[in-house]
């Protein structure tokens, strides 16, 4: 006999055997028994957890000859269920609307709806990925979908139900399937390794089904591959080279290494890991769901208990758990996630990676910005910080205390930079332009100053007029770097009102008023009588004379002196 896969073979033919889905079969089961089927059903959910298949018991529950007897569900037995199951029945059409998204696809369904079904009680139609139908698609449909025939029905299945027409969605009786529980998934999995006669472990069993993320199809197809891989017993070992995952032990003991402030041991641990196979995004997939697990641990301590983590994670978690703080988790967390995102971009993945680790490293070990603040304002004493929070580890007092040095002598440094602004106010705009001057940010600068007029300002917010600058990261490259100095979100927002004036404009007008007072000086009337033909140019200090000539930036403001 040919061989079918798991995901195929074991497919549910009754309501009862969809797992993790129990609110949509009572619901579908009741408006059966009850006769209140809708005309129009959209399923929504992520792949693999029963779209397509809840769409076709439907479809035989409602053309099954032996319904009233069965309750609800479709009796497998009857021409109608055997011809639906072996999809011989000319009344269940199913189209793939990745495949065919035009109008002319749809039309064939419009012109044939008027005709009754064959030898069924209902025409039915089951359309998959319907959100891939054209713009011009949903539009020929709509009227048919709104007032079909007595004997049609509509069935549509989707992964992206946020790119269908509302148009769609109110002519539709929506369920969303459920991603299905971990338990659920690994009894399941369980079950069909059972008839299957397949010796799995659970710790391999949690592998799968962590993998598959909630998907029973996918947990299904990634069993297939195991026990095509595996010879005998399917363990966690071969779990963890199919998927090019790193060992989960090891990958809390880098983790560890990683909050010990331990740079060799952490980057050596990573080299073996990424040496042995195992992919590198993988592994900070894996940091940042540990991250999360050792989060929800110190939140939620019941979390503890359940079962279907293995046992390892649950013991290393607790211990892990009770000696971090939210604060250094959150850091983690947030610098992970970022380089995570790196890692999606860059060509060279572990000079990325070990970039990546040191910079964790160096973040873990300092205090939370609370204690940096007051021992900036000397407030606590440093050594009594480290007493208390080192631990009994010197080398991660002494880090510390060089970490803190750093913060607060070395000016050029940019955690200096954000740990200063953290109470800093900005009261105009000019104010804040002035930030991009004092950080040498030149280009934005000078975009800032003869480019970006200002329709409105308050702290926190800015409304701006960009229309003359060609770089649309733009609003988000101040965005970040405002956010970043002063120590506070700020909001900037984009208008096309022409209202507002650059600074460059501004001061412009400025300087124009201040040749003419200064015009007006008896001391500089007499320099223009002495030398005929001269003219006064500009109006400057001494300091802004002398950044300019230094920098190469313009002067930061024009202000009025006599000279």
């Amino acid at each position: 006999m040919t061989y079918r896969v798991l995901a195929r073979k074991y497919r549910p033919k009754l309501f009862s055997e969809l797992i993790g889905q129990a609110t949509i079969v009572e619901t579908l089961s009741n408006a059966i028994k009850l006769n209140r089927v809708a005309h129009a059903y959209l399923l929504t959910g992520v792949r693999g957890i029963g779209k397509t298949t809840t769409a076709r018991l439907i479809a035989r529950a409602l053309n099954c000859e032996r319904l009233e007897k069965n309750n609800y569900e479709p009796c497998s037995e009857c021409d109608s269920c055997k011809n639906i199951i072996s999809e011989k029945n000319m009344d269940v059409i199913e189209m793939d609307a990745a495949s065919r998204t035009g109008v002319e696809d749809v039309r064939e369904i419009i012109e044939n709806v008027k005709y009754k079904p064959s030898g069924s009680k209902y025409k039915i139609y089951i359309i998959d990925e319907v959100h891939m139908l054209s713009k011009n698609a949903f539009n020929a449909l709509l009227k048919t979908l709104e007032e079909p025939p007595p004997h049609i029905k509509f069935l549509f299945a989707t992964t992206e139900v946020n790119k269908l027409p509302v148009t769609i969605l109110s002519r539709c009786q929506r369920f969303d399937l459920n991603r299905v529980d971990n338990s659920l998934l690994i009894k399941h999995i369980m079950n069909i390794s059972e008839k299957e006669k397949i010796s799995i472990t659970k710790d391999a069993v949690a592998l799968i089904v962590r993998a598959a993320d909630g998907s029973v199809r996918d947990a299904l197809s990634l069993l297939d591959q195991a026990i095509a891989n595996t010879s005998g017993e399917i363990k966690s070992d071969n779990m963890v080279k199919m998927l090019g995952l790193a060992d989960r032990g090891e990958i809390f003991q880098l983790l560890d290494h990683i909050f010990k402030g331990q740079p060799s041991e952490s980057l050596s641990l990573l080299k073996k890991l990424y040496n042995h196979g195992a992919d590198t995004l993988m592994i900070f997939d894996q940091l940042l769901k540990l991250i999360h697990f050792i989060t929800e641990l110190k939140v939620l301590p019941s979390a503890i208990d359940d079962h279907s983590i293995p046992e390892l994670e649950r013991v290393k978690g607790k211990e892990m758990a009770d000696k971090l703080s939210i604060s250094e988790l959150g850091r983690a967390w947030q610098v992970l996630f970022k380089g995570y995102n790196e890692l999606k971009i860059t060509s060279h993945l572990l000079q990325t990676s070990e970039m990546i680790i040191i910079r964790l490293i160096f973040l873990s070990n300092l205090p939370p910005p609370s204690d940096l603040i007051k021992i900036a304002e000397n407030k606590i004493d440093k050594t009594d910080y480290d007493n208390s929070k080192g631990k009994g580890d010197p080398g991660v007092a002494t880090r510390k205390n060089e970490t803190i040095n750093k913060l607060q002598f070395e000016q050029g440094s940019k955690v200096s930079q954000e740990q200063s602004a953290i109470t800093k106010k900005i009261n105009s705009f000019r104010e804040l332009v002035e930030l991009f001057y004092k950080y040498r940010e030149g280009i934005l600068y000078t975009q800032m100053y003869n480019d970006v007029k200002l329709i409105g300002f308050e702290e926190g917010k800015i409304v701006i007029n960009i229309n003359d600058i060609n770089n649309k990261n733009f609003a988000r490259s101040i965005t970040k770097l405002i956010s970043m100095w002063t120590g506070r979100i700020w909001t900037v927002n984009l208008s096309d009102s022409t209202t507002g004036k650059t600074l460059a404009e501004e001061d412009l007008i400025e300087k124009e008023k201040n040749l003419k007072l200064i015009e007006k000086d008896i001391d500089i009337k007499k320099i223009l009588s002495t030398f005929p033909g001269s003219r006064i140019h500009s109006v400057s200090t001494s300091e802004d004379s002398k950044n300019k000539e230094t920098t190469g930036l313009q002067p930061k403001s024009l202000k009025r002196e006599k000279i």
